[in-house]
């Protein structure tokens, strides 16, 4: 059995802080990648 402490349940909130952040920024370099692909097709297509 696990002792609950207000420590555990601190660091349970820290732990799914750091798996938000990173699912952020996950999420922002998906998007980069996504804007630098559109600016290749612009880049390469002129359009009339």
């Amino acid at each position: 059995m696990k002792l609950i402490t207000p420590f555990t349940i601190l660091n349970q909130n820290f732990h799914e802080i750091d798996l938000i952040r990173d699912a952020m920024n996950n999420r922002r370099l998906a998007t980069e990648r996504l804007n630098d692909d559109y600016r290749k097709i612009y880049k390469n297509h002129q359009f009339a």
